[in-house]
């Protein structure tokens, strides 16, 4: 299937999600993560701001030990990520982003929860279009990478996405059954097993 009808596919599916089953799925995810020892050894993460039926990592905020930063969209189609002060905006595409706040360097972070509209068994991200976060985690632009977790349902994930030469993986990926890493070809762990 074309990356483009891929997508299309998956937000229709994703949106039509009732949210409860969003808020549900979400609490699940967000539990395994929050057992990882990436997460639990994590100072500073980058998170996103849920949209549209998206995995919302909201729960893993309530970890005192750590500081969260929010991606805001840059003219030069770049993301710079910041601890809000004070109230959200409307950004792009009416995602929520801080209008005031810190702003992380990139190599500060530890882990970044990546949104995506699909991914593969190997780490391979389909996002939503615009390549925000293969240009901003691009390895010829940052010194250090934090580690790239995305959050999933099960049915986003594809056996084999086609990828491009720019497309940057995850290093690992959650759904609400399986826990994947990017080095391997097939799922890891099972969550009965975790």
């Amino acid at each position: 299937m074309e990356r483009r009808d891929l997508r299309q596919k998956m937000l229709e599916i994703r949106k039509s999600l009732p949210s409860n089953v969003v808020k549900k799925v979400s609490k699940e995810i967000c539990d395994v993560v929050k057992n990882l020892d990436s997460f639990k050894n994590a100072k500073k993460i980058a998170s996103y701001m849920a949209y549209n039926g998206e995995i919302d990592p909201s729960f893993l905020e309530s970890s005192n030990s750590k500081t969260f930063a929010f991606p805001v969209v840059q003219e030069n189609g770049l993301l710079k990520f910041m601890q809000p002060i004070g109230t959200l905006r409307k950004g792009s595409f009416g995602i929520s982003e801080p209008e005031i706040g810190i702003e992380e360097e990139i190599s500060e972070l530890d882990l970044v929860l990546v949104p995506l509209v699909a991914a593969d068994y190997t780490g391979n991200r389909l996002g939503h279009g615009v390549g925000y976060y293969d240009r901003t985690f691009a390895t010829d632009r940052i010194s250090k990478r934090p580690l790239l977790v995305g959050l999933a349902y099960d049915f986003q994930i594809v056996e084999k996405l086609v990828t491009n030469s720019w497309d940057i993986p995850l290093d690992v990926l959650v759904t609400e059954s399986r826990l994947f890493f990017s080095e391997m070809s097939r799922s890891r762990v099972s969550m009965g097993e975790y």
